[in-house]
């Protein structure tokens, strides 16, 4: 459990910095360059199944849609 909390950590204390230097002008890249850094980081094999075991047990944070009428 303790490797999956550092996995997401890491990739999010990285996923700031890029962000930060993308929009600093004296260290941004193209941003082509940061999306697929970004992509890498997040979609990493440990982050996907860090989530695969955190995400079972939290609730989601995006609204289920409403129910169809009929």
């Amino acid at each position: 459990m303790k490797d999956f909390v550092t996995a997401l950590t890491e990739a999010v204390r990285l996923a700031r910095l890029e962000l930060a230097c993308y929009r600093d002008k004296n260290c941004r890249g193209p941003a082509e360059y940061s999306i697929r850094r970004l992509d890498e980081l997040l979609n990493s094999r440990q982050v996907t199944e860090a989530m695969a075991v955190f995400a079972q047990a939290s609730p989601s944070i995006v609204p289920e849609p409403p129910e169809k009428a009929g």
